[in-house]
């Protein structure tokens, strides 16, 4: 019974979050105007990205309601709703994969190391520190300001890293427990500052000796693991660079384009689609996992290669949380830790699960139209500025 509501909770959830987001689309000139502007952007990769930011929260959301209800953090059941938030980070590893590689190979491996960082720079800064901000306000309303101290400077300056370094405990406090999400930008700066020193890899047929020589390292790391099993080789880290690999793979394969063609065809997406499911529900991994990708890449390619899948993901409103996914993802689990501190704080636990789950709906509505605010007033006037910057180089004579 409780496996039912659980996953009909997050059923009814995402609905009302797509609704809030048809709301927003409706009466926004704004975001009415940045929906009809595609240019060159890849608009089934849009819609994408807005739900694999909602699967993230609505994952988070399962966990903070069994939080509330036993104190403690616990995978949810069912494990496809569990495999939600895994499926959510696979997405985002694989989108920048993809679209970096792309971007490397049609500039023939030559990529301006200053302009990439420039543009991630402006895209990450603005709403990181912002939401560093809200952070702080959090710690200092449900810990004081106790942490607030000279001796603690090292783990406050990580914070301050824009998620280049992974974050420290500060003294009582834990930044992690009220923005578990910012894990994920570490990976993400690794590969913005490793791509232009490896870049040359992406002309050709290069990027598929790349990959060749990057499966031999990760099958070399585990056979060490068996002889030495006492040593650490952060099999983890190898794990997540297989996401990013899965999106450069698909990148160099829909170059075929009558591959491309073919994927595009509507039984292609169901097949894929329904495949994708089954496999998400045998998984029984907690976190991330290349298992889970694998199964995940038939998917992500056959939407890279513009399947819309049944117009899901080029329709306005998954599009416009597309537009707000970041705000989105980095957001909500602020506001669910508030929740859960209020929840804490009011002796919630007896409440029903619904109950819990009507909360917690209420606060992601609060967080997709606080999503759309900051991206509309906080990361559109900067990436709007580094677009600028990049139109004058182009304009400025060799």
């Amino acid at each position: 019974m409780m496996v039912f509501k659980l996953f009909a909770g997050s059923l009814v959830m995402m609905l009302v979050v797509i609704l809030t987001s048809l709301v927003i689309m409706r009466h926004s000139k704004f975001y009415q105007g940045e929906l009809a502007r595609t240019g060159g952007r890849e608009v089934t990769l849009d819609g994408l990205r807005g739900l694999a930011a909602l699967m993230v929260a609505v994952c988070h959301a399962g966990m903070v309601s069994l939080w509330i209800k036993s104190g403690q953090w616990l995978a949810v059941r069912p494990n496809v709703l569990q495999s939600f938030g895994s499926i959510g980070v696979i997405f985002f590893f694989m989108l920048t994969g993809y679209l970096f590689w792309g971007k490397a190979r049609k500039a023939n491996g030559k990529i301006n190391p200053l302009k990439l960082w420039r543009g991630r720079l402006y895209r990450i800064a603005p709403l990181y520190l912002f939401s560093v901000g809200l952070m702080v306000l959090l710690l200092l309303a449900e810990t004081g300001h106790g942490w607030l101290a000279l001796k603690y400077i090292n783990p406050m300056l990580r914070i301050l890293s824009l998620g280049v370094l992974c974050w420290w405990p500060v003294g009582p406090a834990n930044p992690l427990d009220y923005n578990g999400a910012v894990w994920t930008l570490q990976f993400e700066w690794q590969f913005y500052l490793l791509l232009p020193f490896i870049a040359w890899v992406a002309t050709g047929n290069r990027t598929y000796i790349g990959i060749l020589i990057f499966l031999g390292a990760y099958v070399y790391h585990w056979v060490l693991i068996f002889f030495w099993p006492g040593l650490d080789w952060h099999s983890a880290t190898m794990d997540i660079w297989w996401f990013f690999v899965f999106g450069i793979l698909s990148s160099a394969l829909l170059e075929n384009q009558k591959a491309a063609s073919v994927l595009r065809h509507p039984l292609v997406a169901v097949i894929v689609f329904c495949a994708s499911v089954f496999w998400c529900c045998l998984q029984r991994q907690f976190f991330p996992s290349v298992s889970l990708a694998a199964g995940l890449f038939p998917t992500f390619l056959v939407a890279a290669a513009g399947n819309g899948f049944g117009g899901l993901l080029t329709h306005p409103v998954t599009r416009c949380l597309g537009a707000i996914s970041f705000s989105l993802y980095l957001l909500h689990f602020m506001v669910f830790r508030l929740v859960f501190w209020l929840a804490t704080a009011g002796g919630w636990g007896w409440m029903p699960s619904i109950i819990h789950w009507l909360i917690l709906t209420v606060a992601l509505v609060a967080v997709t139209i606080l999503s759309a605010f900051t991206y509309r007033w906080i990361e559109f006037p900067f990436l709007s500025a580094n677009r600028k910057l990049n139109t004058q180089s182009l304009k400025e004579p060799s």
